[in-house]
């Protein structure tokens, strides 16, 4: 049994008055731990498609809203283009526009001649009505063109979803669809932060309520050539594991410097717990 799994074990079965010295007073005991990417997303598509193209392969570094896969989009191309030809053509609404100023000329020149006899009041009824139907047509074309440039929006919608992005900033581990195949039911790649890094561990019940969020730990791994580092606690499970009698412990490794690999397993040393 290796030092460290035998300090392990020893720990575990310290009684739980051993625990209850001040936390200064701990022994260097390591708990076994395991390195993981702080967030990870199994691309998919939110339609079903044929995989036009997949601009990203396995290791590149990716960031949110990035590109980096396309699906077949030759209709909803086109579908664009013709939402833009009819959000566009205004002739209509400027034709009624022009007809609606020609009614109101008309009618306020001919407003006075009914009182001089000298048209009649069913021809001034008549203006007034020709007028009301040139404003109604002037509302229906701008009601028109206003449906035209929903109905862009939509097609650009439509088209924009078939351009994969990426939700984060990441490394693709995981490239699993190519060209040609259909986007169903399995993701396109698996993305993972690495950045920023989460160490998860599992301690003894009798160290319940002493091991608080904002606690330091030095982190040994088990991979030769990798120093050490500071590890900051990042979140305490309020409930112990009734199987095992312990309870979960995250830490968080600033990796911005892309040194420590995703996956690797690690030993906790809580020494150095304030």
């Amino acid at each position: 049994m290796s030092l460290n799994r035998a300090a392990l074990a020893l720990a575990l079965l310290l009684p739980a008055a051993a625990w209850a010295q001040p936390m200064t007073a701990l022994p260097p005991v390591a708990f076994p731990c395991q390195v993981f990417p702080s967030e990870r997303s199994e691309l998919a598509s939110p339609i079903i498609g044929v995989l036009a193209e997949v601009l990203v392969d396995r290791g590149a570094r990716v960031t949110r809203g990035q590109v980096v896969a396309r699906l077949h989009a030759e209709v909803e191309e086109t579908q664009v283009t013709l939402a833009q030809a009819r959000a566009s053509a205004d002739a209509a609404l400027r034709g009624r526009r022009a007809k609606l100023g020609l009614a109101d000329r008309t009618l306020a020149r001919n407003r006075d001649l009914v009182a001089q006899r000298v048209i009649s009041e069913a021809d001034l009824d008549t203006m007034r009505t020709d007028r009301e139907v040139a404003s109604l047509e002037v509302n229906a074309a701008a009601e028109a063109l206003a449906i035209a440039r929903h109905e862009l929006d939509q097609a650009r919608t439509a088209l924009a979803i078939r351009s994969i992005r990426s939700p984060i900033d990441g490394v693709v581990t995981v490239r699993t669809l190519w060209p040609g195949e259909q986007v169903r039911d399995r993701p396109i790649m698996t993305i993972e932060r690495i950045d920023r890094l989460h160490v998860e561990v599992s301690l003894p019940e009798v160290l319940i309520g002493r091991v608080k969020p904002g606690d330091k730990a030095t982190l040994r791994f088990e991979v030769p050539g990798l120093a050490p580092v500071e590890a900051v606690v990042a979140l305490v499970d309020p409930g112990v594991d009734p199987g095992s009698h312990t309870f979960g412990v995250r830490f968080v490794v600033d990796n911005s410097r892309l040194l420590l690999p995703a996956g690797i397993k690690c030993q906790a040393d809580l020494a150095g717990l304030r």
